[in-house]
């Protein structure tokens, strides 16, 4: 950083640089005076010995300036001047160079968060999402990024894989609370058994969802997102046990989830359960994210395989 202060000094060192030269100048022209020269004479022989004042000048500035520094503030001076004369260009390049950076910036926040900085959740790298290629079935798997599971197929992978630690599926939606203030719209996500076991990442309070919860004919629980639990119960811990109505069916609080934590790419204000009712299931009803964790040391293209096992048609995206 030694060059630092002799950008804020130029001014300064360039005016010592050509007293300089104009000194050394004099003192070859009295040597050439004192030899017999005449004054017109010797300052013209001083100039030829001395060599070009004005390219000796800016190589001895390149000592201590950056150049390409100086050039950059050139062209901007241009640049403005350009632009004052034309306000209408002005503000045309200006809203272009605004939405583009915008532009760029928005899908850098995007790429960056989906592919670069790892998912927020313990070892990261174990987790998969499970959707389907089904290359036997023309027309139903039209989906860019794979065809979702169904309730049917999270039962069979649930029930008969070999590769997954936890596995499970869920989905979004809205819903109407009521019995908190006033009657409000919240943001749910619906989830299986094993999601959260997958996604390791433990409530702030009460317990996670357990499969007994599923029971179609059992206790309807609930858990909160941490900022919900903020915003309505004011971060209440005697929260847990209170009973709230959604979509006019009554739910007990069972969990807060911690402050951030999010299901993937979807934000939530309460966590509801699936309640999967075996004797009706079809194969149909494609629409469900899957998600899992695998075991230790295993790679993707064995749970390919495991999923093929279960279902020929079918492998894991």
């Amino acid at each position: 950083m030694n060059w630092l202060p002799g950008i804020f000094r130029r001014k300064a060192l360039y005016g010592d640089l050509a007293e300089e030269m104009r000194l050394h100048l004099e003192e070859k022209t009295e040597q050439f005076v004192a030899e017999g020269m005449s004054r017109r004479e010797a300052e013209q022989a001083a100039r030829r010995a001395f060599g070009n004042a004005t390219v000796l000048e800016e190589r001895s500035r390149e000592v201590w300036q950056l150049s390409w520094l100086e050039s950059l503030g050139t062209d901007l001076k241009l640049v403005l001047r350009r632009l004052g004369k034309s306000p209408g260009f002005a503000a045309t390049v200006i809203l272009t160079l605004a939405i583009g950076i915008g532009a760029n910036t928005a899908v850098f926040s995007v790429v960056n968060s989906i592919l670069f900085r790892p998912l927020p959740y313990p070892n990261a790298e174990q987790l998969v999402a499970v959707r389907l290629i089904a290359p036997g079935a023309a027309g139903l798997a039209d989906f860019s990024s794979g065809l979702p599971l169904s309730s049917s197929m999270y039962l069979t992978f649930a029930e008969q894989n070999r590769t997954f630690q936890s596995f499970g599926v869920w989905n979004t939606g809205t819903a109407n609370v009521t019995g908190v203030d006033q009657p409000h719209e919240v943001r749910t996500v619906l989830i299986s058994d094993g999601v959260l076991q997958a996604l390791s990442v433990p409530p702030v309070i009460g317990r996670w969802l357990l499969p007994a919860d599923q029971d179609p004919h059992g206790a309807k629980p609930v858990m909160l997102s941490y900022g919900y639990w903020q915003r309505r119960f004011g971060g209440d811990r005697s929260v847990i046990g209170r009973s709230i109505a959604i979509d006019a069916q009554p739910r007990q609080i069972v969990g807060v989830m911690p402050k951030g934590f999010g299901l993937v790419n979807a934000e939530f204000d309460v966590i509801t359960p699936f309640a999967f009712d075996r004797n009706k299931q079809e194969l149909a009803g494609f629409g469900l994210q899957g998600i899992a964790r695998l075991k230790p040391g295993l790679p993707i293209s064995q749970a390919n395989a495991d999923v093929k096992r279960m279902l020929p048609m079918w492998e894991v995206s």
